[in-house]
């Protein structure tokens, strides 16, 4: 073999004939599934999803009154970081089944949210719900541990119980309450009010979530 014809490396080939095509998927679009007694119903049609590109004062006040989940929720999500967020507003906490509208986002809103959230009414199920969605389209869940009738778990050897339970790496698990002193609240959902309330609570929501 003649040594001219040997190469040892690399070759790279450039044209400039071609346009190159690069498609952007957005990772920040948050799903949020919440609940309020009394959002605007034209604003928030109960079980529907509902685009928001970027949260503003007036997302939050239709959202209902201050005490509300879905109003503390939009609060919180914008002190962090505002992003888009694809609002489903149940009828009922426990509507689980109504979450599988979700699904229905690219089609329906032209964006497919890439983080799953039901702060408050996460129980098993409803973390189970959005696992299942997650799977469908690459998506990631945030949730807290919590028992069947939404206690929050706060003993770290139930957490990690209950960690087990799941066999999803679309899921991470925070535990306690943030914002919280000592990050530990315990308490019931539907104890005390018709829907429940968003306890101060900064929760791990990344703009840009990788996978």
């Amino acid at each position: 073999m003649a040594l001219t014809t040997y190469h040892h490396g690399i070759t790279a080939t450039e044209t400039s004939n071609i346009t190159p095509i690069i498609k952007s998927v957005s990772m920040s679009t948050i799903a949020l599934v919440s609940t309020s007694i009394d959002a605007d119903d034209a604003k928030y049609p109960l079980d529907t999803p509902v685009l928001l590109t970027g949260i503003t004062t007036d997302d939050v006040t239709k959202a209902g009154a201050k005490d509300t989940l879905l109003s503390q929720c939009l609060q919180t999500i914008k002190s962090i970081q505002n992003t888009s967020v694809v609002v489903l507003r149940l009828s009922e906490p426990v509507d689980i089944a109504t979450v599988d509208t979700l699904l229905s986002s690219q089609s329906r809103l032209g964006v497919t949210p890439k983080i799953l959230i039901a702060p408050e009414i996460d129980t098993p199920d409803m973390t189970r719900k959005l696992v299942e969605i997650a799977k469908k389209r690459r998506a990631f869940v945030y949730a807290s541990p919590r028992a069947e009738d939404g206690t929050l778990i706060t003993v770290k050897e139930d957490i990690a119980a209950y960690r087990d339970t799941f066999a999803a790496r679309e899921l991470m698990l925070i535990e306690g309450e943030w914002g919280v002193p000592a990050g530990k609240v315990t308490r019931r959902l539907w104890a005390s009010k018709p829907y429940p309330t968003l306890v101060e609570k900064k929760m791990l929501i990344s703009p840009q979530l990788s996978r």
